[in-house]
């Protein structure tokens, strides 16, 4: 899967390959947190149209703005560039969006090896409530199809005449069509403020984000298997097992961590921010609902051998849990773990993308570097290294 990005923040033009697990690192204001929003903004102008475009850029937890503050360079003219491109069923298939302030072009296009290619857009007005359409003739093995597509969902209108065959045809090709905006669908944010801060919750109704803290915990509390999900990976992680606890004949209800070592049970309010961010992270991840996470910083509040254990959680989540990751990072404990789980054996070099991010004067630059199967990685940590290199030589006065 790729994601392709034009003038957006710092990103002038980019392209990233994902890997299950994609981290991205680099120095302060390079334009790591840019990728992560662009592939909610995606999501945002695909699946919730309905609204001016600003309101692509916010995201509950976070608002950049108008698309003045947003484009790159603030180059008002300019069109913000954005598109999801994956592989599935033996076709490559494309969908993206291209926008102004206030007008767009919606894009799918597929293609194969044995040329089987087909695009359509549509030029669409914000707000836009999905109610255009684009109908194309498309030809798919030996059938022929008229494929109708409103800029998010595609469909194959049955033909009363048709065979069994053409039916189940035309309704894996509507799949095919529809696999990046159910992607996108199921793309979550774990965003920088994450955690618990109250004893007790109440449930509420839940919206489609679950961003604050009192509708994750509406929402954990309410899937008995997540919550022993959450426990198992927390355990593993930093050795506490996670329960709700219900006050009987009402509807509040308390998060709990036991440390297994002493069998004390707490509030997360009362754990270190360690255990309760991780909670918040696990809910969202492990969410039945949720397929990719986009986190920044997981490191944050954990110990180095915690963040060693997180990583591997994360491989662990990638082959048990079908999940798929997007992550920023100033750790080089969390990086040099994935690289050790490469060097094992245990993560094969094609299921993680490293990418070293830079600016090079206004534009934020994304540089993959190769891993190979023993671990090392092409340039090595340097972003990690070079201000222990300096600190090193002045401590021994070597040049």
């Amino acid at each position: 899967m790729k994601l392709e990005i034009k003038n957006f923040r710092a990103i002038q033009e980019q392209t990233v390959e994902l890997a299950p697990i994609t981290v991205v690192y680099g120095p302060n204001g390079a334009g790591k947190s840019s990728l992560l929003y662009s592939l909610l903004t995606l999501k945002n102008a695909v699946l919730n149209s309905n609204q001016a475009s600003s309101g692509f850029f916010n995201y509950v937890f976070a608002s950049l703005g108008s698309f003045d503050a947003v484009v790159f360079n603030h180059q008002s003219t300019s069109n913000i560039e954005l598109s999801l491109t994956l592989e599935k069923d033996g076709l490559t298939v494309q969908h993206g969006v291209s926008f102004s302030e206030k007008q767009g072009v919606l894009r799918i296009a597929s293609r194969s090896e044995d040329d089987f290619t087909f695009a359509a857009e549509l030029p669409i007005t914000f707000p836009y409530p999905g109610n255009q359409q684009a109908t194309t003739p498309v030809s798919y093995g030996e059938q022929e199809f008229n494929l109708t597509w409103n800029g998010v969902t595609a469909q194959v209108p049955a033909d009363p005449q048709g065979t069994p065959g053409a039916l189940q045809a035309g309704t894996r090709l509507a799949a095919i069509f529809n696999a990046p905006a159910e992607i996108l669908r199921r793309t979550a944010i774990v965003p920088l403020k994450r955690g618990f801060s109250k004893p007790f919750y109440q449930t509420q109704p839940l919206s489609p984000l679950l961003i604050n803290e009192d509708e994750v915990a509406t929402f954990i509390s309410q899937d008995k298997y997540l919550i022993s999900r959450v426990s198992f990976y927390l355990e593993k992680i930093l050795e506490r097992d996670f329960r709700v606890n219900f006050q009987p004949g009402t509807a509040i209800f308390s998060l709990d961590a036991t440390d297994k070592r002493t069998g004390i049970a707490t509030e997360l309010v009362n754990e270190g921010f360690g255990v309760n961010q991780m909670v918040y992270f696990l809910s969202k991840a492990l969410s039945k609902d949720t397929e990719w996470t986009c986190v920044e910083e997981p490191e944050i509040h954990l110990h180095p051998s915690a963040v060693r254990k997180f990583a591997r959680a994360l491989g662990d989540m990638v082959f048990d849990e079908s999940k798929r990751f997007l992550v920023s990072t100033h750790s080089e404990a969390f990086v040099a773990a994935l690289l050790s789980m490469v060097s094992d054996g245990r993560l094969k070099p094609e299921y993680v993308a490293f990418y070293l991010v830079r600016k090079e004067g206004r534009k934020a630059r994304f540089e993959r570097q190769t891993v190979h199967p023993n671990g090392q990685i092409d340039g090595g940590l340097a972003s990690f290294m070079e201000g222990e290199m300096e600190d090193l030589k002045s401590l021994l006065r070597v040049n």
